[in-house]
């Protein structure tokens, strides 16, 4: 993939018929407890794999996602990074056996290093909000309904060493990293996000789980995570290795009041 200058960054909205359209058939599955329950069965650390997840009680499959969900931007490069694992990996047949077999871990410069399943994660004490996203290229999503779980409440659970200042997010398969202080990483609206308004994320966003951090611009927002560490020190992540800020902060004026 050729290098690219960063661009400059306008404030545009894309509209939500847009975001669908875009979308397509990218597949979901509602994140009812009856549904990951019989995907996942028992999962370690927890008594049902739905517990905690909000489950609304549908157990259906649907092709289409709830509505303010983010799309790709057409010639980021995304589509080339991420095709092998949401094009050849996974597809429309096999999520719940993805789902089964996931694992996270953190670790690094922790007191008690953890691997989590997916029903592990969503037994967590969820977090719902309602923040936009906004990308480098210029676009932006408002009020896309999260649901995911605290990333400052999971780096409490695993001990974070008094030495500790950076993350780093590495995404399934190695293809993607990205860091982030340890401070923006305990702010509160800083999700593991593993859902859109009730489903799992669709496959090209970030399935099963990615980072959320409203007030950061997309590319810090590292989809497929896989790991995380906790670090001393910050890492150049990949679109930094382009010239990409590692700040990533979004402009103050494409910050919507409590949106971000």
């Amino acid at each position: 993939m050729k290098p690219r200058t960063p661009p400059f960054v306008s404030q545009v909205t894309i509209e939500r018929r847009t975001v669908l359209r875009w979308l397509g058939n990218s597949s979901v599955l509602v994140l009812g407890g009856d549904l990951l329950a019989a995907c996942l069965g028992k999962s370690a650390g927890s008594e049902d794999a739905g517990a905690g997840s909000g489950a609304d009680g549908k157990d259906a499959t649907t092709s289409e996602p709830g509505p303010g969900v983010f799309p790709f931007q057409p010639g980021s490069g995304d589509e080339a990074i991420y095709e092998d694992w949401y094009e050849n990996t996974v597809d429309s047949q096999n999520l719940p056996d993805l789902l089964a077999s996931w694992t996270l871990t953190v670790d690094g410069m922790v007191n008690k290093p953890l691997v989590l399943g997916f029903g592990d994660l969503i037994a967590l004490p969820r977090q719902d909000q309602v923040t936009d996203f906004h990308c480098v290229e210029g676009w932006s999503v408002d009020d896309v309904p999260w649901n995911g779980v605290p990333l400052a409440g999971l780096l409490d659970q695993v001990g974070v060493a008094a030495a500790a200042t950076h993350l780093t997010f590495y995404s399934a398969g190695g293809l993607y990293t990205e860091s982030i202080p340890l401070s923006v990483a305990r702010e509160p609206r800083t999700l593991l996000g593993y859902g859109v308004d009730g489903s799992t994320l669709p496959l090209p966003h970030g399935f099963p789980v990615r980072l959320v951090v409203p007030r950061l611009l997309g590319y810090k927002n590292a989809k497929y995570l896989s790991r995380i560490e906790v670090t001393d020190h910050p890492v150049i992540g990949y679109w930094e290795n382009y010239g990409y800020s590692y700040d990533g902060e979004v402009p103050a004026n494409r910050l919507r009041p409590g949106k971000y």
